[in-house]
């Protein structure tokens, strides 16, 4: 029997049902939404992979699209966090320019894309450039911990503050057990983006509970 995918299809699942009870029971401010969009992002991936290890769609344009989905989340988290530190500014938008960077590039070389393993839990993947897309996933989620942080540190308001120290902790517990992995793991780099996805159930999970909060 194959279960390939299925830890993705389990995580998916539990993704969307945080997403259908935020569509009905949050409050619908700028920030909200996007934390929702992020989450969405997070669901979009794991449904993605589930198709491709469990069904067996691996061609190059599904792979594609797994990876054009998770390489706007650390752009819009970014955004998101900027814009609930109230220190949005026009030039900010350049954020996604990385991202798109690759989307496009990836686009034009979707042929060196392919899955070269898949297990029940994760799913490795070949494509060009890898190391500079791992610098420029990072720096946008380590630039998120950084403002949220100093936001957390500066805010008076208890509630405040009690809402942002969430935001935060969404972050690093999911991306910093994630970085101190692949220092010391390096197998870890070989399935990264999957297995980052799947610790990042983590981090919807406390978003969907800042987004409740955040009223």
């Amino acid at each position: 029997m194959n279960l390939d995918g299925a830890v993705s299809l389990l995580i998916a699942c539990l993704e969307l049902g945080y997403i259908i009870n935020l569509l009905i029971f949050a409050k619908k401010n700028p920030v909200n939404k996007l934390v929702i969009a992020m989450i969405g992002l997070l669901f979009g991936y794991q449904f993605l992979e589930f198709l491709i290890c469990f069904a067996g769609l691996q061609q190059q344009f599904i792979i594609y699209l797994a990876f054009a989905d998770i390489s706007l989340l650390p752009p819009l988290g970014l955004y998101t966090v900027l814009v609930y530190a109230e220190k949005l500014g026009k030039h900010h938008k350049l954020v996604f320019i990385p991202a798109l960077f690759f989307i496009v590039y990836y686009l034009f070389a979707v042929d060196q894309l392919a899955v070269t393993k898949c297990t029940v839990l994760y799913a490795s993947y070949h494509y060009p450039l890898g190391q500079l897309y791992g610098v420029v996933y990072y720096l946008p989620i380590i630039g998120s911990m950084i403002i949220l942080n100093k936001k957390w540190g500066a805010e008076e308001d208890p509630k405040k503050k009690a809402l942002t120290r969430m935001f935060f902790f969404g972050y690093l517990f999911t991306f910093l057990p994630a970085m101190i992995f692949a220092i010391f793991f390096p197998t870890f780099l070989t399935a990264a983006e999957s297995l980052i996805c799947k610790m990042a159930f983590v981090f919807a999970s406390f978003l969907t509970l800042f987004v409740l909060r955040n009223k």
